[in-house]
């Protein structure tokens, strides 16, 4: 049997709630395990934390060192900084402004908006308190907080985007190489982006290397890249390539990035850096072209999915149903879209129902919402807008 121990915070302070597991193997969603005591702990170690309703809203990872005159006040300190340090990285995540970060922070406790935490790792001993924590923040009071000091922000998560890095050598193409730095450099890029778009990568197995030849993915080859975004059953493709080369004796290095939709249907380029000195310092270079294009891509999709809680406009549309269990798919997915700020059912029959949605997005925001619901908004020929099915 295992503990597995959750803090759930209110408005009365933090209550301990235990969740005894007879059969862990059968409840994947419960994570780690814990067995609290004053003495010295060790932890079993547990998976990144993924209890949170709303991902976008939680931390997982939360390294505290706290020391103090005793343990039970290096104890609580401790907790108090990690609920800072994963608060400031949510409000970067949602609003992506250090000054608007740093004033949100300045004027609001971090503990008022905890839903709950997870303590995955913990170590007391005398004067010292060491754990990693896992947090969850709840998404309603902090859209109320921005919304009543009139802030920005955007909170949905883009579809799953297959990075596929490559190394053009003078001697080929490099797509799987652990050795090679913008290949490896790549994997710690992609597993430190704590952003609002989900990147993942292909692992360098000897079956991903023959099926999916680098040279095919140098040159963008469709029927490739099809193939790698269904086996990582992604939504969209980003491939970004790199090669070195020489002006003289200045090597010089060249970074492209290409975004693609599932079927190799190109959409954009990204992060175009031709002829950058490189000097002595190879490395940083690629890293500084990594950030660039990722920071890009964080950019583009947080502007793309701005909510502005000042500036409310109202949307009457069609909803057509072919049942019941229908309508009650598009109730929750009107209830759980922020860009949503609340709805009317004007009318209600067999056929579908006419809704006027108060809606605090831009178009594009709204169009990509649905979508992650595979919904759509569109216009008739009579000017009339309809919510179906995409």
């Amino acid at each position: 049997m295992r503990i597995v121990t959750f803090y759930k915070q209110n408005i009365h302070g933090v209550v301990l709630q235990h969740i005894l597991c007879l059969n862990i193997g059968r409840l994947r969603g419960l994570i780690g395990s814990l067995i609290l005591s004053v003495a010295l702990f060790t932890a079993v170690p547990v998976y990144a934390f993924d209890q949170c309703p709303a991902s976008q809203f939680g931390v997982a990872g939360i390294k505290i060192d706290q020391s103090a005159e005793t343990a039970a006040k290096a104890q609580i300190e401790g907790v108090g900084n990690a609920a800072r340090l994963g608060f400031a990285r949510v409000l970067y995540r949602l609003l992506r402004d250090d000054t608007v970060v740093d004033q949100f922070l300045s004027e609001n406790s971090p503990e008022q908006f905890v839903d709950f935490f997870h303590i995955s790792e913990e170590n007391s001993i005398a004067g010292r308190y060491i754990a990693v924590l896992d947090y969850c923040f709840d998404a309603r009071s902090i859209r109320a907080a921005f919304r009543a000091v009139d802030l920005e922000w955007a909170e949905l998560q883009s579809p799953k985007i297959l990075v596929l890095p490559v190394w053009l050598a003078p001697d080929g193409a490099r797509a799987w190489q652990t050795d090679n730095d913008w290949l490896s450099g790549w994997r710690e890029a992609v597993a430190g982006a704590d952003g609002l778009v989900d990147f993942t990568l292909l692992e360098p197995t000897i079956l991903n290397e023959r099926s999916l030849r680098a040279e095919d993915l140098a040159k963008a080859d469709p029927a490739t890249l099809r193939r790698a975004a269904i086996i990582a059953g992604a939504d969209q493709i980003m491939l970004v390539t790199a090669r070195l080369d020489y002006k003289g004796s200045q090597p010089v290095l060249a970074v492209d990035g290409q975004l693609f939709t599932a079927a190799a249907e190109q959409l954009l380029i990204l992060g175009k850096m031709v002829d950058r000195p490189v000097g002595n310092d190879l490395q940083s270079q690629l890293g500084r072209a990594r950030q660039l294009i990722l920071g890009e891509m964080e950019r583009g999709w947080h502007a793309a999915n701005i909510i502005r809680g000042n500036e409310m406009r109202e949307i009457t549309v069609d909803v057509p149903i072919l049942s019941l269990t229908d309508w009650a798919k598009r109730r929750d997915a009107f209830d759980q879209l922020a860009v949503i700020d609340s709805y009317i059912v004007r009318r209600l029959d067999i056929g579908g129902a006419l809704v006027t949605l108060s809606v605090v997005g831009n178009d594009a925001a709204i169009a990509n919402s649905l979508a992650a619901h595979n919904l759509r908004l569109r216009k008739r020929d009579d000017g009339s807008n309809v919510i179906e099915p995409q």
